[in-house]
């Protein structure tokens, strides 16, 4: 057995609360993978345990067996979440290094001296602001790069280090709750905190995040914290082990906005990772719109043509230049939207600019920007007086490490633009993109959306990201979470249709079906509860009947069951639901056509040519309303009027593959059966594709017809004869 099948084993025994066969599972890894310390916390688990069971088992009856045994599980998943860590950095060479960095440095990593170093920076930051610029300039530089190297290595201290007591994580607790530490700082500690309680929970961990979350002042901390306690939390663990996981969970949930945040964050994890194909969207429909506009150049005066050989064209399409600008602008229109809902329209352009060294440092990748990081200082410093950098910087729509990725290629970028559009941008006037208002950036679903593209960048980009568990990953179901027990517990199936919704809108149908399979209150099945259900279901039939019995007249399931029986060809039920439709809306084309089509096949042509002659006359260039037409009259012996709408189907360029086979058969029917045979080869040549079995198209088309032909008098030998006749 590998150490993944063991880890997984013994987790499954801890999980449970089997104290006994975690003993066992661990000292068997023990024999194998010899570790001093954890022989000896096991040795101290078992004596303990023993000396449970002896008192028990001596006839005495302590009311407190209960909380000790709970302890000992606890003391147990403590143990096994170190052993777990303890692989999780062996297994890889890169957590290796992180490792070894952090935890063989000669720094004090105890919580209280980190902060006090925290905090004694953010003081000399401030000093310096009193001393001479050019002297402040250089120490500023050298007091953020030692400053960046502590907080680096505080990270691969936090990811890589064990389970922490309860002291420590109070102690953590009120360093990321400090104003006087720099909130970046603090925002980088909990992503290290999220990532390694992904790996392997940590109730210490999870209980810091949950109170940072509940009294943090600042909201980007806030929201980091949030999203943090979402994805390290281990519902298996409740039951057994840890049973405050559900009362944290119930508490930080008991405000109706923080339901909705997290109803938020949820959708907020569909949009990053819809980013890809948002991507190809844009790259496909929208992006050659805009490049037609690279014949000309952008000025402050509009666009003016690079080519005088375009002066003739202007001439002979004087409006094609209008165009072009308003398919511009619907594109440019587009992306806002899509950006404004939440899309992450940069990804695609700002993943391909993740390979700078920059990168190498794990912790940059989820550092927020600011100017002083050693990594863009310089370059930030060099082009201080480009106005357009500053604006993008300070509140373009970028996320954080999009941002670090545009500075960085700024160098080369700069140097190859044209010089008019270097001045614009010197001034300021070149933007591109749609920067948010102050207000917007400020706000909760803002702040936590560019982290979570941060995270998604992360995840998805990072040349050693399978090292982590993957919060985005369709594959494991990491990514939904809305779901869990635990949050129905603190009130978040009253937002299921919502986030149903949602993902049907989107098409993830199947995530749909799961969140709405959950849904067992009664109370939240309404009209949109059923209507949504039906949407996923594979057989929807129940689900519209049980809306129609809230709402007798409800045209959205009316129309669903309308089309259900269509399908099944249970066409008076479909015309009931037509019949009842024309109730609300009499004079609606679709539901009148429909119901027609009904009529015809019912054999109620005489019913069905009220309908489509009025339609034929209201709009004689409706060849729905004349194919359907054409059939009734077919049906109902009319064939001269038939025959004539027939030669305007055909006359089109390219009929359609439904009016070549009713031709066919109008013709069959009209008693020309060699223009009937050629009606069907020419079926045949134009609508059967590489490998169709010629037989069996032509069979398959008559069979479909069966009642209708004997109807007019064609009996099963003459079928057969024309299928012959037609394959020659």
């Amino acid at each position: 057995m590998n150490r993944n099948e063991v880890f997984k084993e013994l987790y499954e025994v801890v999980m449970m609360g089997d104290l006994r066969s975690a003993i066992r599972y661990v000292e068997n890894y023990l024999v194998l993978h010899p570790a001093q310390k954890d022989s000896e916390r096991l040795e101290a688990i078992k004596v303990d345990y023993q000396m449970m069971i002896d008192y028990w088992h001596s006839g005495f009856k302590d009311p407190q067996t209960s909380q000790i045994l709970q302890k000992l599980r606890q003391r147990m998943y403590v143990l096994y979440g170190d052993m777990t860590i303890q692989d999780w950095v062996q297994r890889s060479p890169f957590l290796t290094d992180l490792y070894t960095k952090a935890h063989h440095s000669a720094r004090d990593w105890s919580v209280q001296v980190v902060k006090e170093r925290f905090e004694s920076f953010v003081s000399e930051v401030t000093l310096l602001e009193l001393g001479p610029p050019h002297v402040a300039a250089l120490c500023r530089k050298v007091l953020y790069k030692d400053h960046v190297d502590l907080l680096d290595d505080f990270f691969a201290y936090i990811l890589t280090g064990g389970l922490w007591t309860k002291g420590q994580g109070e102690a953590m607790e009120d360093l990321l709750l400090s104003p006087t530490v720099d909130s970046i700082d603090q925002q980088v500690i909990i992503s290290a905190i999220m990532l390694v309680s992904m790996t392997c929970f940590d109730m210490e961990k999870f209980r810091t995040l949950v109170h940072v979350y509940l009294k943090s002042t600042d909201e980007h901390v806030r929201q980091r914290a949030l999203v943090g306690w979402v994805y390290a939390m281990d519902t298996d663990l409740n039951t057994f082990i840890y049973p405050e996981i559900k009362e944290l969970v119930v508490e930080a949930l008991k405000e109706p906005a923080h339901l909705r945040e997290l109803l938020e964050m949820q959708k907020q994890i569909y949009y990053c990772m819809n980013a890809e194909r948002d991507h190809d969207m844009i790259q496909r429909e929208i992006i050659p719109d805009l490049l037609k506009g690279q014949a000309h150049d952008i000025t402050r005066k509009g666009l003016e043509d690079q080519n005088e050989d375009n002066l003739l064209n202007d001439i002979l399409h004087p409006d094609e230049e209008e165009m072009i600008l308003e398919k511009m602008e619907a594109g440019y229109k587009k992306m806002l939207e899509m950006q404004q809902e939440g899309a992450d329209i940069y990804f695609g352009g700002f993943s391909q600019m993740k390979r700078y060294p920059f990168f190498d440092e794990l912790s940059n990748w989820f550092t927020p920007f600011y100017k002083d990081h050693p990594g863009i200082a310089g370059i930030c410093e060099k082009y201080a007086a480009v106005k357009f950098l500053k604006v993008v910087m300070d509140n373009g729509p970028f996320c954080n490490s999009d941002k670090y990725s545009f500075m960085l290629s700024c160098d080369a970028m700069l140097k190859q633009i044209p010089q008019n559009m270097q001045e614009m941008l010197n001034r300021g006037e070149a933007m591109m993109v749609q920067n948010p208002n102050s207000d917007e950036i400020v706000k909760p679903s803002y702040i936590r959306r560019i982290y979570l593209q941060d995270l998604y960048r992360f995840f998805r980009l990072h040349r050693l990201r399978s090292d982590f568990k993957n919060i985005f990953d369709h594959s494991s179901h990491h990514y939904l979470f809305f779901n869990n027990e635990i949050f129905k517990a603190a009130g978040s199936e009253a937002y299921f249709t919502d986030m149903a919704s949602f993902l049907i809108k989107r098409k993830h149908l199947d995530d749909a079906d799961q969140l709405l399979s959950l849904l067992l209150d009664e109370t939240y099945h309404t009209i949109d509860y059923y209507l949504l259900k039906a949407h996923v279901e594979a057989y929807p039939k129940g689900s519209y009947l049980k809306v129609l019995e809230l709402d007798p007249l409800n045209e959205r399931a009316l129309v669903g069951l309308a089309k259900l029986y269509f399908k099944t060809c249970d066409y008076k039920s479909a015309l009931d639901a037509y019949e009842k439709l024309l109730t609300l809306q009499p004079d609606k084309k679709s539901y009148l056509l429909n119901k027609a089509v009904c009529l015809t096949n019912l054999s109620r042509y005489g019913e069905a040519e009220q309908i489509l002659f009025r339609l034929n006359y209201e709009d004689a260039d409706d060849l729905n309303v004349a194919r359907i037409l054409a059939w009734s009259l077919t049906g109902d012996g009319k064939y001269e009027q038939a025959g004539r709408l027939y030669e305007r189907l055909m006359a089109e360029e390219k009929p359609v593959a439904s009016d070549m086979s009713n031709y066919a058969f109008y013709l069959w029917c009209s008693g020309k059966i060699d223009e009937a045979a050629n009606a069907f080869r020419r079926y045949l040549n134009e609508y059967k594709h590489e490998g169709d079995d010629p037989w069996a198209i032509i069979n398959d088309l008559i069979s479909d017809e069966l009642l209708f032909l004997e109807a007019k008098g064609i009996n099963g030998d003459e079928m057969a004869m024309m299928r012959d006749l037609v394959l020659g």
